[in-house]
């Protein structure tokens, strides 16, 4: 009977279950859309097994019956794949946003802080789209100039633009992915806030800056931007003026073929994205010591962020998988998760392990 319509489901209608499963394959479905808002599978396991067996298990219970995530992180491993396979992007589009965020620990006992690991994400703008979407997310242990050029070497395509925030290794990534052909431009809300700081430290110093307007227009044109410039160097002050000289050359540049790029300019969409993606796994961050794993939940957060996270559509892949495989779910993936210790003989953290 499906819970939905309340109508029966007859058996080539693809099964609601896998072979020899105690859970439908919607149960399923939805406790992994719960792990990709945010609910840890510890929590997701116990909201599964009281809907199914009740909240106090009604003594059906079987001494076997564990209430831990292990099981939701079996299922992920299972069926990530096969929801993630069906949103895979398969190429790079016109314009890509790039930006990481890092993950850090501090030893309560010494202060000393280490990075755990760092995700690389990428948000895509297709030809003529005004909204993009989350393209690519990966958990890397750094992010390196190297390890940006694997990352946009894993699609094919050359996009016609790259936004960024001044990262010198993606700069460096980028001209190496495309032989200098691909033009980079400095997210223009970076640029606006630095420059306001800038102008506020010169205002308290006793200068008197130029208006803000010339600022708010400034990364729009050369004669904006010159305009700009020549007032900055008017008004004296040190702190403001040090940053246009830092930045005129870049920017002379890149204001010149504004005109002539996608109009996209800023990481904002991009930065709102890596907000979620901290809010689900920011305070989780320790637990995460396996690569592929982590990269299987990322890849259902990317879903979640670009509204694709539909229990029932997700449902619907997986019966369709099952179907085409007796009636079998998919075979488990063994996750490579060696373990390195220190001389004490205490696990050493690592991503990569």
């Amino acid at each position: 009977m499906c819970s939905q319509c309340e109508n029966h489901v007859h058996v080539h209608q693809r099964p609601v279950s896998v072979h020899r499963g105690y859970y439908q394959v919607r149960e399923i479905t939805s406790a992994l859309v719960a792990i990709a808002n945010g609910i840890t599978y510890a929590e997701t396991a116990r909201r599964v097994q009281a809907n199914y067996w009740g909240v106090a298990g009604s003594g059906r219970l079987s001494k076997d019956t564990h209430e831990g995530g292990q099981t939701i992180a079996d299922w992920l491993n299972l069926y990530g794949p096969t929801i993630s396979a069906h949103y895979a992007e398969t190429e790079w589009p016109e314009t890509i946003v790039l930006d990481s965020t890092e993950y850090q620990y501090t030893d309560p006992q010494t202060g000393n802080s280490s990075q755990l690991f760092v995700i690389l994400t990428a948000w895509g703008y297709e030809a003529g789209a005004a909204r993009g979407r989350l393209w690519k997310v990966e958990a890397r242990p750094r992010d390196q100039k190297a390890d940006w050029i694997e990352f946009l070497q894993s699609l094919p395509g050359k996009p016609k633009l790259v936004v960024y925030d001044r990262d010198t290794a993606i700069g460096l990534a980028v001209a190496a992915r495309w032989q200098g052909k691909v033009p980079t431009h400095v997210c223009e809300y970076h640029l606006h806030t630095n420059a306001v700081k800038a102008w506020a430290a010169d205002e308290k110093a006793g200068y008197t800056p130029p208006d803000r307007k010339l600022l708010n227009h400034a990364f729009r044109s050369p004669a904006e931007w010159k305009a700009f410039a020549d007032a900055v160097v008017a008004s004296n002050g040190p702190t403001l003026v040090g940053w246009v000289t830092w930045w005129n050359k870049k920017l002379t540049a890149q204001v010149a073929r504004r005109a002539s790029i996608p109009p996209h300019y800023s990481t904002g969409a991009l930065d709102r994205a890596i907000d979620i993606i901290r809010q689900v796994t920011e305070r989780r961050k320790w637990t995460f010591r396996n690569k592929e794993r982590m990269n299987q939940l990322l890849d259902l957060v990317r879903l979640r962020i670009n509204q694709q996270d539909d229990a029932e559509a997700w449902a619907m892949l997986i019966r369709e998988y099952v179907e085409g495989h007796g009636g079998r779910s998919p075979g488990k993936r063994q996750l490579a998760d060696p373990i390195t210790h220190n001389l004490a003989g205490n696990r050493v953290y690592s991503l990569w392990a």
